[in-house]
């Protein structure tokens, strides 16, 4: 198995996403999109989801707001025998302008920031 085996897939954060007010994300979300990432790579890989035994690390860096485009990668860090550590990563690649000219504006970030790592572990079947 090739351990540097990754997944990629963006999704647009929408109102009904939103938890808080002003447009804010609940970090849960993005950690529910991670694992969704997670279960592809795992069915990449191992042609099954496996089982999600653990979740290891947990950050939240920079907060999600509805209309924000996001990227998760996912990647296989390592493997412990039957089990996957999976690292996830999620990055705000767009975001909505402050002060937007047209309501479908969108601003490019040509730096996206990190905005979620959640490390997962998985035992495969």
């Amino acid at each position: 198995m090739n351990e540097q085996q990754s997944v990629t897939f963006r999704y647009r954060m929408s109102d009904r996403d939103v938890f808080y007010g002003g447009g804010v994300v609940n970090g849960a979300r993005s950690i529910t999109l991670a694992n969704d990432a997670a279960n592809r790579l795992m069915a990449k890989v191992f042609q099954n989801t496996g089982h999600c035994m653990e979740v290891r690390k947990v950050r939240l860096y920079e907060p999600c707001f509805a209309g924000d485009y996001m990227e998760f990668i996912a990647r296989v860090k390592k493997m412990e025998g039957n089990r996957a550590v999976i690292e996830v990563r999620s990055f705000k690649i767009i975001q909505v302008p402050e002060n937007p000219p047209f309501p479908s504006s969108i601003e490019v970030l040509p730096e996206p920031p990190l905005s979620t790592v959640v490390q997962f572990v998985y035992e495969a079947y």
